[in-house]
């Protein structure tokens, strides 16, 4: 049975290599309060980072917290610019990415998997290798 929980996005663990180079920090799951069906977190995107291309077998959402981010959807990429106070939805197995549009400033958004209980269940899976800037392709 799963129990009341309060969760302190700033005191749990982030992943950096989930999807690199955003910082995720899963607070509701299965992991850490025993959600069933739903995984929840906060994702910080740095300045003009742009994460790989990827779909989830479950339903994803979330919420433009900070900052204004461009999406690329389906398999064409097309691009899609989106702001704080906006909602995004994708449905399972549509291919998505987002960049932060900010050269200065850190983004952030508060997402969900819907009917998935943690990240691993979300069956995610990546379309292209893990974005890099320009200066560390030279590298």
């Amino acid at each position: 049975m799963s129990r009341f929980a309060i969760v302190d996005s700033d005191k749990i663990g982030r992943d950096v290599t989930y999807e690199p180079p955003l910082v995720i920090a899963f607070g509701v799951d299965k992991h850490s309060v025993g959600a069933r069906t739903v995984t929840m977190g906060r994702t910080r995107i740095p300045p003009a980072g742009r994460n790989q291309a990827h779909y989830h077998s479950c339903e994803a959402s979330f919420f433009i917290r900070k900052g204004t981010l461009k999406l690329f959807i389906g398999e064409a990429r097309t691009e899609h610019i989106v702001h704080e106070n906006q909602f995004v939805f994708i449905p399972p197995g549509a291919i998505h990415g987002l960049q932060n549009m900010s050269e200065t400033e850190e983004a952030e958004l508060i997402f969900t998997y819907g009917n998935c209980p943690s990240k691993d269940d979300a069956g995610t899976v990546f379309v292209e290798r893990p974005w890099t800037t320009p200066a560390d392709a030279a590298r």
